[in-house]
């Protein structure tokens, strides 16, 4: 059965578990601790699907730093047999890089397209699904140009903290500013990949969590957004 599960719901047979915005602000958190504390044994699965960090650089004393104690909380999970998937997102693509050398994890194209018991299923952070945002889409192709990554791993460490905290500082900006059409994922968007064969569209970034149906001629598929809502992180077990 695909739904979204609150923490109180059984999730005694889930296989896979999906967490998107997390924005991890660094540090303990106790909120994301609890995600990984309620996390059933029997996943198997971690499929992380961007802005798991709130800002990312790719600068070893702030990676250890702030966030230090979560990846070796997730390398432990991937020591007892777990396979961890990440996926970039707008704040957190710069990790990218450092996932790609680090052999616990296995870092993912977003979008993908994974089997899930014969089902295709499309999973991608969502951004990339915001077709009424032609400034967001533009400003994206730029920053994440390869050109772009390679200048923001040989900037000095000072200035690459400062850049990135006014990136998300910046994004939060733009956010508050758009109108409501520019930040949905329009229809067209979702028929798009149901096009594309999948039955199954997981994602997250829009800040809203819910559970939709896209009918597309003979084709449907059913939406899973998630992540972070009300100030509530939300995850999908599988």
């Amino acid at each position: 059965m695909l739904e979204i599960e609150s923490k109180q719901a059984q999730k005694s047979n889930a296989k896979r578990m999906f967490i998107a915005d997390l924005h991890h602000p660094g540090g303990r958190d106790e909120d994301v601790e609890e995600i990984f504390d309620d996390m059933p044994a029997t996943v198997q699965q971690i499929f992380l699907l961007g802005d798991i960090f709130h800002f990312w650089v790719n600068d070893p004393d702030f990676i250890e730093e702030r966030y230090g104690a979560f990846l070796q909380r997730l390398r432990k999970l991937a020591a007892t047999g777990k396979d961890i998937f990440f996926q970039e997102g707008n704040r957190d693509f710069l990790a990218r890089h450092y996932f790609e050398e680090e052999p616990w994890i296995d870092v993912l194209p977003n979008p993908h397209v994974i089997d899930l018991d014969g089902r295709m299923a499309y999973i991608g952070h969502g951004d990339e699904l915001c077709w009424n945002d032609f400034r967001y889409q533009m400003f994206k192709t730029v920053i994440r140009s390869g050109p772009m990554r390679r200048l923001a791993d040989r900037l000095p460490h000072r200035w690459k903290r400062k850049i990135a905290r006014r990136l998300a500082e910046k994004s939060t900006e733009l956010v508050a500013a758009k109108s409501q059409r520019e930040l949905l994922i329009p229809t067209r968007a979702y028929k798009s990949v149901v096009r594309m064969g999948m039955d199954v569209i997981i994602h997250g970034h829009v800040h809203e969590t819910y559970q939709r149906e896209i009918q597309d001629g003979n084709r449907h598929a059913i939406v899973l957004a998630f992540g972070w809502q009300n100030g509530r992180r939300n995850v999908i077990y599988l």
